[in-house]
């Protein structure tokens, strides 16, 4: 495979993951709470993470998703996706 298949930024990860939702995912997702948002950790969270290359595959969205090194985790990041894409 060439090049990375990933999404380098929040935006592009937000767009992909808007593209392969259904309607009925999309509005489930907007009818969570703020505070809610963790429930979907270890589902659409997983996904991101997985899917993403979040694991190490891809420092670019890495990155973007947690710019303060120190913090900087593949879960935290699908967090961070989850609440833009919320």
């Amino acid at each position: 495979m060439m090049g990375n298949p990933y999404p380098k930024s929040i935006k592009e990860a937000v767009d992909l993951l808007f593209s392969k939702l259904s309607k009925k995912e999309k509005q489930e997702i907007r009818n969570i709470p703020e505070h809610g948002l963790s429930s979907l950790h270890l589902s659409l969270g997983n996904y991101i993470r997985n899917e993403f290359g979040l694991w190490g595959n891809n420092e670019e969205l890495l990155k973007a998703s947690c710019p303060d090194n120190s913090l900087r985790n593949a879960d935290d990041a699908s967090m961070v996706i989850i609440k833009a894409l919320w």
